[in-house]
């Protein structure tokens, strides 16, 4: 058994065997016209150019939006006008409110909560003045009337949501903790804040050393200042 798989016998092959392989050899290294065509085909150069899709820039989402992303409930504080202010300057007769009107949001941090306060202005309208235009067929605007509305409290920096609260934690964290804006940043949003930009965040802290602090700095005698 040794010698018939081990011996010279094994290693001789049959003349019909060596046939074929010779042959399915010569099928191989003989290309087809097919294969030819196919390789010149390939070797063209694509002219195509893909076509470049219009890159449209995302819109950008409104305060209100940003507020519903964030989940954080809401808080409606209307504004009313004074007592003594409730009152027409033309006839003297009581105002009687008649609608309301948003005047702005603000953002409030009370750790370890957030809130989002909304103002709301109450409307006022004098009836007796009304009564009389609606008497005369002339209308409020001809009749230098207008609607009186409770302004909302001023923002501690103009054109700005931001509140105290929320400033004051964005300093603190900054100045005196040394973190950086990008983490900031990042914390806010942790926090469930909205995402505000870097540059928003710096121009607001820079606007009030500038507005509060800048006077204060200028008090200063000049050994403390160095």
């Amino acid at each position: 058994m040794a010698a018939q798989r081990y011996g010279k016998k094994s290693e001789k092959r049959s003349s019909g065997k060596k046939k074929d392989d010779d042959d399915g050899n010569d099928s191989d290294s003989t290309p087809s016209a097919g294969s030819a065509s196919e390789s010149d085909s390939s070797k063209k150069p694509n002219t195509h150019r893909p076509v470049k899709k219009k890159q449209t820039r995302k819109p950008k989402s409104t305060l209100k939006e940003m507020i519903e992303r964030m989940g954080i409930d809401v808080e409606k504080v209307v504004r009313e006008l004074d007592e003594d202010k409730r009152f027409c300057e033309y006839c003297g007769h009581e105002l009687i409110p008649f609608g309301e009107k948003h005047l702005r949001y603000e953002l409030k941090v009370e750790l370890p909560r957030l809130r989002v306060i909304e103002y709301v202005g109450v409307t006022y309208g004098c009836p007796d003045c009304h009564a009389k235009a609606a008497d005369s067929d002339t209308p409020l605007s001809e009749c230098g009337l207008s609607p009186v509305q409770a302004e909302a409290p001023k923002p501690l920096l103009p054109g700005s949501w931001a509140s105290s609260s929320f400033l004051a934690m964005a300093i603190a964290f900054k100045i005196l903790y040394q973190i950086p804006t990008n983490l900031l940043i990042t914390m806010f949003r942790e926090m469930g804040m909205f995402s505000v930009s870097s540059g928003t965040l710096c121009s607001w802290i820079i606007s009030v050393s500038q507005v509060y602090f800048a006077p204060l700095f200028d008090r200063l005698p000049p050994r403390l200042k160095t």
